[in-house]
């Protein structure tokens, strides 16, 4: 084999020669502000946040959107980026909530005094690998998604709230793990997540799925079905769902009549033979574990062929859903039962959503987008397929009020995940409090280090969020932080 002589000791042949003059001006080029060689930059598409200047910033990844488009990659040249649909407005509750308690806490004079914090907003449309992306954008800065820098120089990024799907939340956990940055879901309940030498910097502020499976069990046992069917979505969810209530089942004494997959990579999500199965099935109760974003083509599946004389019981991630309460799904899944996510008053987040300012900052494409999900209308601008004289468009005035839809006015009357979100802000919040308060024990800087406290690394913040808000050291769940205020 020809070689070349790089240095006295190592060898290399032509294609590692090749592939080292390709990558000598990327190993020896610095991220210095806006400068870098042309040739040193991986393609990816522009990241789409929002962003709110502050002291110290709290990153937020959440689903506004629950659907996907992934365009054909044709190979012959870049690919289209992943277009989001399917706009949910009770998703979009809970960005109102992180907003709504920043501003809160920017306002409390005992609360981070003489600090102001800001936020970094990313939709990850309950997708992967577009939360990996939007974790990357924050860690870096910018536009950019390379590990290792930061070229956004103001603000300093305390952790990120996120995601709501373990899927999701799992490769995040992951990446900020290995740079120490704490990351709190507000959703993500596998038990998975618990295990401290895979997620060392994970926490959350729903209790671990291991509780709610064993209470279902005892749910089914209550009403004595003991011959039940299982349908699970074919994610970290609700396969691990799935495994844990058949365990936890036989241990009680009851049988699993049928196990069906609702099937993701599917745009039916294999309905149509779960229906068929369940028409012919002898047992009555089945339990589903699944986000009501995965569960629409089922429902409708469901609805067409007007199975009626079956109980679903819910796990908790589409128990209080939305579409429970849709006209068509009605006659279908009355009589639905299942567990919960805790819920309580924000007192003041009524008011702060009947607020105009609520839906006009600090970004008009999500707000714009939400008002015409929360009240079926159109803003008649450029683009909007308004026709006049067609009554079936209806035109958005902007001074329609939420406390007149019922069934949104319900979840925010009383918020169930979004109160998770707003326990996770303050989360950060408290341990902030106490790590910049510099008093010893609850900070690692030294006296003579008070005035550089901004300066701290974020997994001072991790352990302060571990330590100082109670956070289980098992990942398991998290104290009433917004008490401790």
């Amino acid at each position: 084999m020809n070689t070349s002589k790089l240095s006295p000791h190592v060898y290399v042949g032509p294609t590692w020669r090749l592939a080292w003059y390709l990558l000598a001006p990327c190993l020896m080029t610095e991220c210095t502000g806006t400068q870098e060689a042309p040739g040193c930059r991986i393609h990816t598409p522009a990241a789409k946040g929002l962003y709110r200047a502050g002291d110290i910033l709290i990153g937020a990844v959440l689903p506004l959107h629950v659907d996907r488009v992934v365009h054909k990659t044709s190979f012959d040249s870049l690919p289209d980026p992943i277009t989001c649909r399917t706009f949910v407005f009770q998703n979009y509750l809970w960005f109102q909530a992180l907003v709504f308690a920043i501003e809160e806490i920017n306002k409390n004079p005992e609360l981070l005094p003489n600090v102001t914090l800001g936020f970094q907003i990313y939709d990850s449309c309950a997708d992967p690998l577009l939360a990996l992306h939007g974790t990357l954008w924050m860690l870096s800065g910018q536009d950019r998604h390379v590990l290792n820098f930061r070229c956004q120089r103001e603000g300093h990024i305390a952790g990120i709230v996120g995601d709501a799907g373990s899927s999701c939340s799992i490769p995040m956990a992951r990446v900020l793990g290995l740079y120490g940055y704490p990351q709190i879901s507000y959703l993500a309940s596998i038990p998975l997540l618990s295990d401290r030498n895979q997620f060392p910097s994970f926490f959350r502020t729903i209790p671990s799925d291991d509780f709610q499976f064993r209470g279902l069990v005892q749910l089914v046992m209550h009403f004595n079905w003991s011959w039940v069917g299982l349908l699970a979505v074919d994610d970290e969810y609700g396969q691990n769902g799935a495994q844990i209530f058949q365990t936890e089942l036989k241990k009680a004494g009851a049988c699993v009549a049928f196990t069906e997959n609702i099937i993701l990579s599917r745009a039916d999500r294999n309905a149509p033979h779960i229906v068929q199965v369940i028409r012919n099935a002898t047992a009555n109760a089945i339990v589903i574990f699944g986000l009501d974003s995965h569960l629409v083509p089922l429902l409708d599946e469901l609805v067409k062929h007007n199975i009626t004389e079956k109980v679903f019981i819910a796990s908790e991630a589409w128990s209080t859903s939305a579409l429970l309460s849709m006209d068509k799904y009605v006659k279908t899944f009355s009589g639905t039962i299942g567990f919960a996510v805790y819920s309580r008053e924000m007192i003041g987040f009524k008011e702060f959503l009947n607020s105009n300012r609520s839906f006009t900052s600090p970004n008009g494409y999500f707000n714009e987008t939400s008002w015409e999900s929360a009240f079926g209308c159109k803003w008649p601008h450029q683009g909007t397929s308004f026709v006049p004289g067609n009554n079936k468009t209806k035109i958005c005035t902007g001074d329609e009020r939420l406390d007149k839809n019922s069934d949104i006015y319900d979840h925010i009357s009383s918020p169930r995940v979004t109160y998770n979100v707003y326990k996770a802000v303050y989360a950060f919040a408290i341990a902030l409090q106490d790590l910049l308060s510099c008093r010893p024990p609850n900070t690692p800087f030294s006296q003579k280090g008070c005035d550089q406290i901004l300066a701290f690394h974020p997994w001072q913040v991790r352990t302060a969020v571990c330590i100082e808000v109670h956070l289980d050291i098992q990942g398991r769940g998290i104290s009433q932080a917004t008490e401790k205020r």
